[in-house]
């Protein structure tokens, strides 16, 4: 005879809540992309621009502003969101536990956003600001380098989390390899994203992580200075 778990099933993954938070909102927002597709598995471009995907020659006016976040909750395609669900799935719950649920909110948007702003940029002076970008991915990458951070950062755990990094290292690495070998990925916004999730780790305010309050300070203004530049050099503020 097999004994019922105890909880409820959201008390027994309340040390994982805003990951699966993340996971049911980016399969509801697939859900609803191929509603407007027609129920095709295969999003449409015009539903992925109409939806907020990057699209550059779209992005005028803080009006557009948006674009900067709601690509990392589109997919292309149902294997594009199932890679990016595990992926999230598989390193989402040790930060959460970690790094503390708010920390762990800015960390994802954080490294969303800054993939998505190297991503348009990218658009505007590389690709010819045609392409049109989406995916959690921007997020992930940014996940994933904050975990192979934690081997340096963290103040406790230090021969587990070591361990553990040098395993992440190896993902990004094979991740990033595939970005440049497949045609049709957006490079910039996975190198973005990656940035992003470096920038979290050095400005977050987690005691657990040893890193001073002057570089949080210095790394915190340094992104924020970027931010704006691109807003006001670009003409989309101001």
């Amino acid at each position: 005879m097999m004994k019922a778990s105890k909880g409820s099933f959201f008390q027994r993954n309340a040390y994982q809540a805003v990951t699966l938070l993340l996971i049911a909102i980016n399969v509801a927002v697939y859900a609803a992309e191929t509603f407007l597709s027609g129920f095709h598995f295969d999003i449409s471009s015009q539903v992925l621009v109409e939806m907020g995907a990057m699209y550059p020659p779209l992005v005028q006016s803080a009006g557009d502003l948006y674009r900067f976040i709601t690509p990392m909750f589109l997919h292309l395609d149902l294997m594009h969101l199932a890679f990016n669900m595990v992926a999230l799935y598989s390193v989402g719950a040790l930060l959460e536990q970690v790094l503390g649920k708010a920390n762990f909110i800015a960390l994802y948007f954080i490294g969303g956003i800054t993939g998505n702003v190297v991503s348009y940029l990218a658009g505007v002076y590389v690709e010819g600001g045609m392409a049109i970008s989406a995916g959690a991915s921007t997020s992930v990458f940014g996940l994933f380098v904050a975990t192979a951070l934690l081997g340096v950062l963290h103040r406790e755990g230090r021969t587990f989390f070591a361990e553990y990094s040098k395993g992440m290292w190896g993902v990004i690495a094979a991740n990033v390899a595939y970005s440049f070998l497949v045609p049709g990925i957006s490079i910039s916004g996975h190198l973005g994203g990656a940035l992003g999730g470096a920038i979290a780790m050095f400005t977050l305010p987690e005691y657990g992580l040893k890193v001073p309050n002057p570089v949080r300070v210095v790394t915190a203004v340094a992104w924020v200075a970027f931010l704006g530049w691109v807003l006001v050099g670009q003409g989309l503020v101001g």
